[in-house]
């Protein structure tokens, strides 16, 4: 028995997605909706979630519910998995063999590292029950949801004049809701008297407990996000007021050096500090159902995900008074065929890419639909075949939710994938695009990337090259970079980029120094 279902054609086969899984803390317990499994004597079922957060664990328990029913007990051969909504991240995989009785369960755990690890997660259990020693039929998929409730809080807070700011002078900021009588969140900073290091502090009270994740990043002069970072909170009402320590600590002396004296800073737009900051909170809603239940067996069961095509060959027939211009048209058509230049298989696939056609999976950046087809991805991509090899959300939702990519970057990785074309290429879309190869491990694209970047050196870009080429371990690369610094180096270690490069990555940019000073002697 396995616990994967992609080769299991009988038994009872239960998915439950639970939506905003990181706010599952401010609950005791997280029940699915009761279902009722008919091919395993109509009895009837619930499966409960456990977080406990001090001991970083997981409890999940399968219940029979059933009341009055003539089988007393049966005997269950089990399979249990729970996977985040990567795709990819499956935190528990096991098999069981269980007698239930009427009101008894069996339990699972699994221990997690921190509660970190599910920021802005869904969670997909998967149970697969049928009759030890005995075949279960008919084959029955059932899908339920639920969703926890969670109000998202995002806003910028701005210390202004940072630089000048003198030690001991505490800052504050509200994050606001719009939600009459919501939890009352105060940020609070204080610049150390001695280590110069600015401490940030979270300042809670409300009437009822709550859960809260709290993301805060730096935002820098050109846009960028630096040292985002995550902490979770759990508020015990009882203890009224509570301060809790945010692990985020902000030196002020690496962002306003002294040497950049009155200059602006890039760590500083207009001279402030500037902060980003994302926190997600436990609401009281909750809510669960049974979505779909699905009794095909394997073969109807694709049908119900076909594309209806709009192809006009494949509209039903019509009868015309014209039977007698077929054979006109036929010759035509093979007229048009004679005389049309051959295409090669790399435009078929950029054609078969641009219409749309056949396909069995929808990807999704901002706000935008990209279908596509499961046997393309795969074949190029290493994390793609991962994600759908499993019965992850994404493969039985026929649905992959993008968010660190843009609309056009995907719309142009897809477009490689097919047919190895790059189009319009500039740099900015072309370091978009050598993210998306390193994320779905495309080496291909990599490599044309990292041309592309090598052929457009430049002293205003060189040094973002060099970061990217660190970050992605590209040898080629950097010696690329490395030898253009070397060759313009008065230039460039005179330049703004190089002054932002330095800050942002001084281990990187000592490294260089070294590397030219040793050339000096």
């Amino acid at each position: 028995m396995s616990s994967d279902s992609s080769d299991v054609n009988n038994g009872f086969h239960f998915y439950w997605d639970i939506e905003n899984i990181d706010m599952c803390f401010s609950k005791e317990r997280i029940t699915s909706p009761k279902f009722v499994a008919n091919n395993l004597n109509q009895t009837e079922w619930c499966i409960s979630l456990h977080p406990s957060i001090k001991e970083n664990t997981f409890m999940l328990v399968l219940t029979r519910m059933d009341r009055g029913n003539s089988v007393e007990s049966i005997s269950i051969d089990l399979a249990v998995s729970v996977s985040t909504s990567d795709g990819i991240q499956k935190v528990l995989k096991e098999e069981k063999k269980a007698e239930f009785q009427t009101g008894s369960s069996i339990t699972c755990y699994w221990i997690y590292r921190s509660s970190e690890i599910l920021y802005e997660e869904d969670l997909t259990v998967y149970c697969y029950m049928q009759q030890s020693e005995k075949e279960t039929l008919p084959h029955i998929r059932c899908w339920a949801r639920t969703v926890l409730g969670k109000e998202q809080r995002c806003s910028v807070w701005k210390v202004k004049s940072f630089r000048h700011l003198p030690p001991g002078c505490q800052k504050k900021f509200t994050l606001c809701s719009t939600v009459k009588l919501s939890p009352h969140i105060e940020i609070s900073g204080l610049l150390s008297k001695k280590s110069r290091f600015f401490h940030i502090e979270l300042i809670m009270n409300h009437c009822n407990p709550f859960f809260i994740f709290g993301k805060i990043s730096l935002l820098t002069a050109n846009g960028d996000l630096k040292w985002p970072t995550i902490e979770s909170f759990s508020y015990d009402s009882s203890k009224g007021s509570q301060t809790y320590k945010f692990p985020l600590i902000l030196k002020q002396g690496i962002l306003a050096p002294e040497f950049l004296n009155s200059r602006p800073s890039y760590l500083l737009p207009e001279g402030s500090l500037t902060l980003l900051c994302e926190f997600n909170i436990s609401t009281d809603m909750q809510y669960s159902e049974i979505i779909e239940s699905n009794y095909l067996i394997p073969n109807y069961r694709e049908l119900t995900h076909r594309e209806i095509s709009r192809n006009k060959s494949e509209e039903l027939p019509l009868d015309t008074e014209e039977e007698d211009t077929d054979d006109t048209h036929q010759i035509s058509a093979n007229s048009d065929a004679n005389n049309r230049t051959p295409q090669t298989l790399k435009e078929d696939l950029k054609n078969f890419y641009k219409q749309k056609k056949h396909c069995d999976i929808t990807l999704h950046a901002e706000k935008k639909s990209f279908p596509a087809h499961r046997s393309i991805l795969c074949s190029r991509s290493s994390v793609f075949s991962s994600m759908f090899d499993h019965d992850m959300k994404e493969t039985i939702n026929q649905k992959v939710e993008i968010l660190d990519i843009d609309a056009d970057t995907l719309d142009r990785f897809l477009l490689f994938l097919y047919s190895e074309t790059l189009e319009d290429l500039q740099w900015n879309r072309v370091t978009k695009l050598l993210y998306a190869a390193n994320k779905y491990q495309v080496e291909s694209l990599k490599e044309e990337c990292s041309s592309f970047l090598m052929s457009h050196l430049s002293l205003s870009n060189v040094c973002e090259a060099l970061v990217l080429a660190d970050l992605y371990q590209d040898d080629q690369l950097r010696a690329k970079c490395q030898d253009f610094i070397l060759e313009n180096a008065a230039e460039i270690f005179s330049s703004k980029e190089w002054e932002i490069f330095t800050v942002g990555n001084p281990l990187l940019s000592a490294k260089m120094l070294q590397k030219y000073f040793s050339m000096k002697k």
